[in-house]
């Protein structure tokens, strides 16, 4: 062996396994950064680079030298290097280059002292809090899914212009959106128009950006309308994640980019949730790892079955266990215990609706910024009868995050409950909309069906009501509404059918049994409880 050869190696079998820097530790055996607040999160290649830079601390390490280290045998550009180091000075609050400097022309060079040994940052007060005593174990932050979105295709390319610049647009505004999900890490829209005109793999992709996720899509002109077909690919195996078309008519094109922006990001949002909690579900049964935990816990809670939502709760509770300041575990239970409720698998009662609040709370004193505490907060106020408040909470997270079917939803069925039932249409409609595919999508179908009901157009109340039965057959909700509806449109055999699917589902249930659902005026409790009697519930 060379002597440089043997010095190189000597290097890396003497380097520490735990390295100190300003307020941060890198363990280069478990390959986590750790600062006073917890595990920072980063993609592995951007790890890699600074780990790189830390071990060499003090010397200028030039972009050649870095490119050979964490790209070894790849061929990539040199954005992909600045992509990492952008990510690292926002990861450690490093905007004014104090602990990342670059040095001009050369490369770069960690400026501040590097010291090893001891423990990483923030895990004493962390592992004292812990059920568990464990010290590693506490250090929870899951790395974010990380997407590229290539340039969407117009079919016709510069044939026509307008077309092309179209595609641009929708392209840039799919990934501003997506950037502004805080649970992702999106590659900067100038990176990504350098694959512009190419024809191009999705794994190459991947592995030249280092990323899980490729979205793509094409789009053209077909008499007055804008076709677009869209897909989600895991970068690795090339494996087809989900995929949609959205037909849009319409003369505006900003209009029409606006709204296509809203479909594909949103769905893109959910469908991320659903595939990232399948991967980690098989590691979270047996793993103190939170964030699969909690990747695991979305996942249950999307299945939207009993016992889904049941492992739901348990693994969030897990979660909490290990890392009890979590805002995304506080969060998960706070959603998870409402739809328990909502779904009738546990009571819809004060016992519920005060553990519900608790999480609510917490999750939003624990992560203010998040949409996600802002919208589980919502529900908590619905349960507690707290319309308006329930309003504005809701109100908060699309402030937080516009794009987010969800919290319109949610608001259409707020204002449902509260008596106003053309604003609930409205906010419903927008909901689905936005994401038709949404596994959430029964309760907007009740939503439209319980205000279409309240205002007596019954007919749309049997539509929707059939709907949210159709997607949720064993929903007692859906069914109550379903049953008052048809017995109000004179349909009184199907609505005395529907009511026995209902006793079936819920055998002590009765007409009475409605005056624990949070309706804000008793009249229109009495409306929908007309309707059930004319089915043929019992009173009770």
């Amino acid at each position: 062996m060379q002597s440089a050869e043997i010095g190189r190696h000597r290097d890396i079998l003497m380097t520490p396994s735990l390295l100190q820097f300003d307020s941060f530790t890198l363990d280069t055996d478990r390959l986590r950064l750790v600062g006073p607040d917890g595990e920072v999160a980063l993609r592995r290649k951007s790890f890699d680079v600074i780990r790189h830079l830390v071990e060499h601390a003090g010397r200028v390490v030039s972009k050649d030298d870095l490119m050979q280290a964490v790209w070894a045998g790849v061929t990539v550009s040199d954005e992909s290097l600045s992509q990492c180091i952008s990510e690292i000075r926002r990861a450690i609050g490093d905007s004014s280059q104090r602990i990342v400097k670059t040095v001009p022309r050369r490369g770069y060079v960690i400026d501040v002292p590097v010291v090893t040994g001891g423990e990483p940052a923030g895990v004493a007060t962390a592992a004292a809090d812990s059920p568990a005593g464990n010290t590693l174990s506490v250090m929870v932050a899951a790395t974010r899914p990380s997407i590229a979105v290539l340039p969407f295709e117009p079919v016709g390319g510069a044939a026509d212009a307008d077309l092309e610049g179209f595609a641009d647009g929708l392209t840039e505004d799919i990934i501003t959106g997506l950037s502004r999900i805080k649970a992702f890490w999106v590659i900067a829209s100038g990176t990504m128009f350098t694959y512009k005109g190419n024809t191009v793999d999705v794994r190459a992709v991947g592995r030249d950006l280092d990323v899980q996720y490729v979205v793509s899509g094409r789009l053209r002109k077909a008499a007055g309308r804008l076709p677009l077909t869209a897909q989600l690919t895991e970068a690795a195996s090339g494996r087809q994640v989900w995929a949609a078309k959205f037909d849009r008519a319409g003369d505006g094109w900003f209009e029409l980019q606006d709204d296509l922006t809203q479909c594909v990001v949103a769905s893109v949002q959910v469908q991320l949730i659903v595939s990232e909690g399948k991967a980690a579900g098989r590691k979270a049964r047996s793993s103190a790892a939170v964030g699969d935990l909690l990747a695991w816990s979305w996942e249950r809670l999307y299945r939207t079955t009993a016992d889904g939502l049941k492992e739901a709760v348990a693994s969030a509770e897990k979660a909490l266990q290990i890392d009890p300041a979590n805002g995304e575990a506080c969060r998960l239970l706070a959603a998870a215990m409402w739809h328990q409720a909502y779904r009738g698998h546990i009571a819809w009662d004060r016992s519920a609706a005060e553990r519900v609040m608790s999480f609510a709370q917490r999750a939003v004193l624990a992560e203010d910024a998040d949409e996600y505490s802002h919208w589980v907060l919502s529900l908590a106020h619905l349960m507690a009868g707290q319309h308006d408040r329930a309003v504005v909470s809701l109100q908060s997270a699309l402030d937080i995050n516009s794009i987010f079917p969800l919290a319109y939803g949610t608001l259409g069925t707020v204002l449902a409950w509260g008596g106003k039932p053309e604003e609930s249409i409205a906010n419903n409609q927008q909901a689905l909309k936005i994401n038709p595919g949404d596994p959430l999508n029964a309760h907007r179908y009740f939503g439209l069906a319980l205000a279409h009901y309240l205002a007596s157009r019954y007919a749309l109340g049997v539509e929707n009501g059939a709907l949210a039965v159709q997607l949720l057959p064993e929903w007692w909700l859906g069914l109550v509404i379903y049953a008052a509806s048809l017995a109000q449109a004179g349909r009184l055999v199907e609505a005395r059918t529907v009511a026995g699917d209902l006793m079936r589902v819920r055998p002590d249930m009765t007409v009475s049994a409605l005056e624990s659902l949070p309706f804000a005026a008793a009249s229109d409790r009495d409306h929908v409880a007309k309707g059930l009697r004319k089915a043929g519930l019992p009173v009770g």
